[in-house]
């Protein structure tokens, strides 16, 4: 057997020919050692590249009791706040993310719903599930119904992320003043792109849904009808990571949820039932084991990790239920459906609507197609068998005994850890006499910014922060709340844009050409300035001044050379990266003003950027400053020019 599938980090994968641009993600939890991993595979990028880009990749909406991930701690992913501590729901337990691949004329936006947390537990030690749909914005080869049906579920699955921004501080993606901001572009295009293919088709039913309205009990026996057909099986398998606690003895979910679907006529009254549990944790059903299997006739089993898991032990954590009638005789599984999502077979996750009592739940129903109950000889890969897919098997006692069921410990409760600041971004400036931060944005009360020594920075009459050092990536706000004080680590921007970014290194013209001819990629790793740049906090690595080449001695040379490789470069870029391609000019020239090439002109009065404003070296729709793209541009190059101290000086192949 060959198969195994895909982990949960391994779904932020662009597909061939695609980079990873922007997504967003929702979850009760997630920690800087998943997010690590499925970043570097959604942008090929280390976590040096991605600290030096300085670029938000993922958006994070957790639960509040998730302690914030700062923004240094994990460079790429934005851990958004919740904006008051109060919620209309108990939990935010859903797991969903969509995520945005740009290919070189089209793009992919992929919908995930888990039953698994954000977390490194769920990669190494628990067994989880995952579903999956990519939704491509050019489809004209695949099959009409399957396109209708996977944008009808990504038009419900964005409803759903999109009502939940709404409790969730969104400043730190809003432009900052006076800056072209790419992960705010990245964002707001994004949403375009669903806007555009994210459309509910008549006909078409979301397999998507969530709690916000109703409960999922209340949704599941009409979504099994519509998408697997009223017909009554003879099987069903329950399995959650959690169930009741102790001391609920008036009502058992599996129970109730078996009576709902046999009233709807999906399972035969007699049908073969299961149970599948973490034996270590298991709440209700070890208190009331006997009642459970000998009054209501139910089979207790021990959840089954899948071989291609290896040795080591997991525990089940997913939330699913599955039915489809079996014949003896036949591997065929008939009439199959599947419920997974992160609902658990509890009153707060699968029988109360979003609430003071309920969860923030969300899971997606679906009919599998040519599902088996057994691999068939030695050729079958096993991608289609039902144990592969779910952790559940049906050995009988001898084979696989069922040890003495432990209650375990009861859902956690914790405290709200992370709730937006009142200010959410700074700005720093440090072109003045005394190097400065700006809050950014809506200021929503009184805070102290402090320094790394934990003192209060002092406050201009402006609203600016004097900053004692070198620029930081993050700085700590403190303000006071009816609770007590409160604390967050809040990103700095810089001038460019970038959020809680390293060090910009000095570069000469070479460098300063690489970078910008392998544009759209950062620089790589032993391109960047000091090792441990990217893990600098309070501020960033020194990085001197370029030093000469041998190519200096031929200033006016290389310099022509650099121009027409810049030229030649960026009439070929797209439209949909022109914004980014001016930001990224602006920022790689900036960086090459002391080199010894720019000082040969500085010593001569000769601006030699002139050249690149000609229409000739521009893509058409930004050949003017007349259009958007255009003006863009060129204040991009008079910022360079300014930074090359070069203004005012005689232009290159200007007539006089």
């Amino acid at each position: 057997m060959s198969f195994k599938p895909a982990s949960l980090a391994q779904l932020f994968e662009p597909p061939t020919g695609y980079r990873g641009f922007f997504g967003w993600l929702c979850g009760y939890a997630a920690d800087a050692g998943f997010l690590e991993d499925a970043l570097e595979r959604f942008s090929g990028l280390t976590r040096a590249q991605r600290a030096h880009q300085g670029r938000i990749l993922l958006a994070a909406m957790l639960d509040p009791g998730n302690p914030q991930i700062g923004p240094v701690e994990m460079p790429g992913a934005l851990h958004l706040p919740v904006r008051v501590a109060k919620l209309p729901f108990a939990l935010l337990h859903a797991k969903v993310a969509v995520l945005g691949f740009q290919g070189a004329d089209r793009f992919v936006l992929r919908v995930i719903v888990s039953t698994g947390n954000w977390t490194s537990q769920t990669l190494r030690e628990s067994l989880d599930l995952a579903w999956h749909v990519d939704v491509f914005s050019k489809d004209e080869d695949a099959d009409a119904e399957v396109v209708r049906q996977n944008r009808t579920d990504l038009a419900a699955v964005w409803d759903f992320l999109w009502s939940l921004q709404e409790s969730f501080d969104l400043r730190l993606l809003e432009l900052a003043a006076g800056i072209d901001n790419e992960s705010a572009d990245a964002a707001a295009r994004l949403t375009e792109w669903i806007a555009e293919i994210g459309k509910r088709h008549r006909g078409y039913r979301p397999r998507f849904f969530d709690s916000r309205r109703h409960s999922l009990i209340a949704q599941l026996p009409d979504l099994v009808r519509h998408h697997a057909a009223e017909v009554r099986r003879n099987y069903l398998a329950l399995g959650s990571g959690f169930f009741e606690g102790e001391g609920s003895s008036d009502t058992f979910v599996p129970e109730q949820i078996l009576e709902a679907l046999q009233k709807s006529e999906l399972v035969t009254a007699s049908c073969e039932k299961d149970i599948f549990v973490n034996p270590l944790a298991c709440q209700a059903v070890a208190t009331r084991q006997s009642w459970i299997e000998q009054e209501r006739g139910w089979t207790i089993r021990v959840a089954r990790a899948p071989a291609y898991f290896g040795a080591a032990p997991r525990a089940l954590h997913a939330k699913f239920i599955f039915s489809a009638n079996w014949q003896k005789g036949s591997n065929n599984c008939s009439r199959p459906w599947v419920y997974l999502g992160s609902g658990n077979l509890t009153s707060p996750g699968f029988m109360n609507r979003a609430g003071s009592a309920g969860n923030l739940e969300a899971g997606v129903v679906f009919a599998p197609e040519t599902l088996r109950w057994e691999v068939e000889g030695k050729r079958d890969d096993g991608a289609n068998v039902i144990t592969n897919l779910l952790p559940i098997h049906w050995d009988d006692a001898d084979q696989t005994p069922l040890p003495v069921l432990q209650v375990g410990q009861d859902m956690p409760e914790r405290d709200t850890a992370f709730i937006a600041a009142p200010v959410a971004l700074f700005l720093w400036d440090e072109r003045s006499e005394l190097a400065s931060l700006t809050p950014q944005g809506d200021v929503r009360g009184p805070f102290a910014l402090h320094d790394p020594d934990g003192r209060s920075c002092e406050c201009l009459a402006d609203g600016s922060f004097v900053w004692p050092g070198k620029r930081p990536r993050q700085v700590t706000v403190v303000w006071s709340v009816e609770e007590g004080v409160r604390k967050a680590s809040v990103p700095v921007i810089d001038r460019y844009g970038r959020y809680g970014a390293g060090d910009l290194p000095a570069l000469d013209l070479e460098e300063a050409w690489i970078q910008l001819a392998n544009f759209p990629m950062p620089p790589e790793d032993e391109e960047l300035v000091g090792g441990d740049s990217a893990d600098t906090v309070d501020g960033v690595v020194s990085s001197g001044v370029a030093s000469s080449t041998t190519s200096s001695s031929y200033p006016v040379r290389r310099m022509m050379i650099l121009v027409e490789e810049i030229a030649a470069k960026q009439v070929a870029i797209g439209e949909s990266d022109w914004s980014m391609w001016c930001n990224r000019l602006e920022q790689i020239l900036t960086q090459a003003k002391d080199s010894a090439v720019v000082r040969a002109f500085q010593s001569i009065a000769l601006n030699p950027l002139h050249p690149l404003f000609a229409p000739a070296f521009r893509p058409a729709f930004a050949a003017t400053a007349q259009t958007q793209q255009g003006a863009r541009y060129e204040a991009a190059l008079n910022a360079a020019i300014t930074a090359w101290q070069l203004e005012g000086y005689s232009k290159l192949g200007e007539r006089r």
